[in-house]
């Protein structure tokens, strides 16, 4: 059994740029596509004056999460006080809302590599661990007969779907399609039972997010398309906290757990783990963690990171018991054709 693991610099060559580059990215798209007034423009311009925005975004994120912190913690007696914490919850707001927005715009572009990777690489039984936000790599395994979204994000849309998705796709970091729907959907006055849940048990994928896929899937049961919802379940702050925070208290932890503990099944089955435009930074506390505990000794980490290639095999090194080899070409178009000649 083989696991691939997937970061940023693995959906390059579909036009998403690398974490370093995503707020600039963002910047650029933001000014050229939203009039002034626009909530997007009025929080780049919030950010450009408050934020040092030299530092990689998800800490820019949760430096803004340290000025809500306070906040939230003892509320604030002053109207001062109340007016900045409406503006830091805003601009927070805002800026979850523009990373998906931001991901989609990028949807047609081709993910040619991807695909190349979905028929020609993977086999049944391998698994896919990816840190990304974006589709791309979803939609082309779902192209393939490699991949089903009935149950290929590990977790069912449907339990009495007879379909079996072949290898799994983990979204350790959550994805632009999956979003959190309140309360089944439903609108004005109702009765709750005791004891369930206001987000239900799992994220929902839209129609529309389905048809996108290709995937043979048309809508998913806990969906109510239109129904009120939350922003797209992503985790782009560095402190990443793996549940929701609701009015009944923390939901999804167990959804995010059982994700975790798939990856880690599938890394102590697998006896070749393949790291592909992923730097495993510092920050990242709870990945590092699972490479350290999970990948068995025995197994062998390939890591195709192009430039970073040799830095990120050392920081592995450092981190794994097994043994860490740079693979040859190191840029994921030059690994793929390696590996198919191979074939």
């Amino acid at each position: 059994m083989r696991t691939f693991i997937f970061g940023a610099g693995a959906s390059v060559h579909a036009g998403y740029p690398l974490a370093s580059n995503l707020w600039r990215s963002m910047e650029q798209w933001t000014l050229s596509n939203f009039p002034e007034g626009h909530n997007f423009r009025t929080a780049v311009d919030t950010m450009r004056s408050e934020f040092d925005l030299s530092k990689s975004f998800e800490l820019v994120l949760t430096d803004l999460d340290d000025r809500i912190e306070p906040f939230l913690k003892e509320k604030p007696d002053t109207r001062k006080g109340i007016e900045e914490k409406v503006r830091l919850v805003y601009l927070r707001v805002a800026l979850r809302a523009m990373i998906p927005s931001y991901f989609n715009s990028l949807r047609s572009q081709p993910a040619r590599l991807y695909g190349i990777f979905a028929t020609c690489v993977l086999a049944r039984g391998d698994a896919v661990i990816t840190f990304n936000y974006d589709v791309a790599l979803d939609r082309e395994l779902a192209k393939s007969a490699n991949w089903h979204v009935a149950n290929g994000y590990g977790f069912e849309l449907e339990r009495a779907n007879p379909v079996q998705s072949p290898i799994k796709l983990l979204k350790l970091h959550g994805s632009t399609n999956w979003r959190g729907e309140l309360f089944r959907g439903m609108r004005g006055f109702f009765q709750m039972n005791p004891g369930e849940f206001s987000l239900g048990p799992r994220p929902v994928i839209g129609s529309s997010e389905l048809k996108y896929l290709e995937g043979g899937v048309e809508f998913d049961p806990l969906s109510h398309d239109g129904g009120a919802s939350i922003e797209c379940l992503i985790l782009p702050t560095a402190r990443k906290k793996f549940f929701n925070e609701t009015s009944l208290g923390p939901e999804w932890k167990d959804f995010w757990d059982s994700l975790w503990f798939q990856a880690g099944e599938a890394l102590a089955a697998s006896t070749e783990v393949y790291v592909i435009g992923y730097s495993a930074p510092e920050f990242d506390v709870r990945a590092r963690d699972l490479l350290a505990r999970k990948i068995d000794k025995r197994a062998i980490v390939n890591v195709c990171c192009h430039d970073g290639t040799n830095s990120v095999a050392e920081s592995l090194r450092n981190l794994v018991e097994s043994e860490v080899r740079p693979t040859e070409p190191c840029t994921f178009e030059g690994w793929l054709s390696s590996v198919n000649r191979l074939k």
